[in-house]
């Protein structure tokens, strides 16, 4: 009994990974998400998409992106250890017709 509450107790501290945000951006488009006190940014795919981390106020930063082409990449923002991080799943679509 001792060894199966000790089982549970140590697969319950196992963590998922949590699944990306996603964001859909249309090709020319900008859109900003907030980081919080996230530092640096990692993309697979620059080719598709223009990505900064911008402080928007004194205490938060903001994850800015521009669709560049239609695709999609992953970014994780906020590298730095001892801060947040986020992971973004952005999907680049047409750009959206006017009229």
């Amino acid at each position: 009994m001792v060894r199966a509450i000790a089982i549970v107790c140590l697969l319950g501290g196992i963590a998922r990974a949590d699944e990306p945000i996603r964001i859909d951006v249309a090709v020319g488009e900008t859109l900003e998400r907030d980081v919080g006190f996230a530092m640096g940014l990692v993309c697979d795919d620059f080719a598709v998409i223009r990505a900064e981390l911008v402080t928007s106020i004194s205490e938060s930063n903001s994850f800015r992106v521009t669709g560049l082409v239609e695709g999609y990449t992953t970014c994780r923002v906020g590298t730095a250890p001892t801060r947040p991080g986020y992971v973004f799943s952005v999907h680049v679509v047409a750009a959206r017709r006017r009229g």
